[in-house]
């Protein structure tokens, strides 16, 4: 894991984002569970990641009080979530959003990933695919099966969506993981 960081607000992440944004690769911030740790807010992290062109990804638990976030710079064919979009021009609206997140919102209207609509729900005719994958994977899928629709869609999804044959299996063996353990998705 790479370095691990903590801001005690907003400001301060800012700072960083500012002097660090066109140089580092990513950065995980911790965040706590509990109040017993003053840390940033993980939606106040985001909105200042935004303003630079930055975007957050994996979560990793660290113990019983603490739990990382990734951060890193978007790639030039990062998707745009409807609350990412909402967020950038409110952010835009106050005055926050940097050169930086502005350049990363142009270059996302210029390949048409601005405004794309959001994704239609997984049609029960592809959970059968996950369901398919899931057999011999006793527990998970009995787990899978009880979950309600809305989780059994989101898992699919994100089994569906990975481009490569590797990263599908990849993806499988974290989801039959999480089905044993009984857990929602991601």
């Amino acid at each position: 894991m790479a370095e691990q960081v903590v801001f005690s607000d907003r400001q301060e992440f800012r700072e960083w984002l500012y002097a660090n944004h066109s140089i580092s690769k990513g950065v995980w911030l911790v965040f706590s569970k509990v109040n017993s740790l003053k840390t940033l807010k993980a939606g106040e992290a985001l909105e200042e990641a935004l303003c630079f062109g930055w975007i957050d990804g994996q979560i990793k638990s660290l113990d019983e009080e603490k739990y990382v976030k990734k951060f890193t710079p978007r790639t030039k064919d990062s998707k745009w979530s409807d609350v990412n979009r909402i967020l950038a021009s409110r952010l835009i609206e106050r005055g926050r959003m940097t050169e930086h997140g502005l350049a990363a919102i142009e270059q996302a209207k210029s390949r048409g990933a601005w405004d794309t609509p959001t994704r239609e729900p997984v049609p029960d005719n592809q959970i059968e695919v996950l369901i398919d994958a899931l057999q011999g994977a006793d527990l998970a899928l009995t787990n899978f099966l009880k979950m309600p629709l809305s989780v059994r869609r989101t898992y699919t999804a994100f089994y569906l969506d990975a481009k490569k044959e590797e990263t599908r299996i990849r993806r499988l063996e974290r989801i039959i993981e999480r089905l044993e353990a009984n857990k929602g998705p991601m």
